[in-house]
């Protein structure tokens, strides 16, 4: 095409027709300029479309992560429920003197968790790819409440290590037989397999130690500190499932 206005102008020019080829020289500066935007708009068109094919990734992965996370956060929910239970016979056999010849789960009373990496270095990273303005906020509000309930929990594990563990040795409280006699003593990955009746702990040890002073000072500051981590648990699950919802609302729209 510009090949053409070219002749045409030359031979205007030729001919000495100075109006009409000022004329075609302005139609070409124009046909040249259409086609620069036309391939801008393309060049334009191909990186939005990119943007929104990585934007989508990016929402895909963090719903699939924070679903992994909410099953993490149930079996979390779960093991709460079984120590605080152990907690409360544990107090009234100590405070109110019921009368209990076996208790919970022994082993709870120095369970820890296996915290799965929640949120990795790129997390926040990648979420700059998100647009809705809403799922970024939900986003910080996010890690930030991660961020707390994992450092409530690390109270948690400090009072076990540095409290209560040593109070059991102190007692002998530990069962080294049984130890020595489970079937799996590995524990993979956030599930702790049950020991079925081979406690660590020694059952009755524990509800003799439930009688004294000391321990229940240890399990007041224990308690007080798992029911801190629960609270901010909860709100960490509040918050995951209420991205969830928004991110899948938002996947909608691709």
């Amino acid at each position: 095409m510009i090949k053409f206005f070219r002749k045409i102008r030359y031979d205007l020019m030729e001919k000495n027709k100075t109006g009409k080829h000022l004329k075609y020289a302005i139609g070409e500066i124009v046909l040249v300029v259409i086609g620069i935007l036309i391939a801008l708009g393309i060049n334009n068109w191909n990186e939005d479309r990119k943007n929104i094919q990585a934007e989508k990734v990016v929402l895909n992965n963090t719903y699939e992560n924070l679903t992994s996370d909410s099953i993490q956060f149930d079996y979390y929910k779960s093991q709460y429920k079984q120590i605080e239970r152990l907690h409360i016979e544990l107090y009234e056999i100590g405070l109110k003197d019921e009368i209990k010849d076996s208790i919970s789960e022994p082993d709870l009373i120095r369970r820890t968790l296996h915290f799965k990496q929640l949120i990795d270095s790129d997390f926040n990273e990648n979420s700059k790819e998100i647009k809705n303005s809403k799922i970024k906020e939900a986003i910080v509000l996010y890690t930030k409440s991660i961020t707390s309930m994992e450092d409530i929990y690390s109270q948690v594990d400090i009072l076990i290590e540095q409290r209560l563990k040593p109070y059991l040795d102190e007692q002998e409280l530990y069962n080294p037989q049984n130890w020595f006699e489970l079937k799996n003593k590995i524990f993979n990955g956030f599930e702790f397999n049950e020991t079925k009746g081979k406690n660590i702990i020694d059952e009755h040890g524990l509800i003799a130690s439930a009688k004294t002073q000391k321990f229940q000072q240890i399990l007041l500051a224990l308690n007080i500190k798992w029911n801190e981590f629960n609270s901010r648990l909860l709100t960490v699950i509040e918050e995951n499932n209420k991205l969830r919802i928004l991110i899948k609302s938002e996947l909608k729209n691709y």
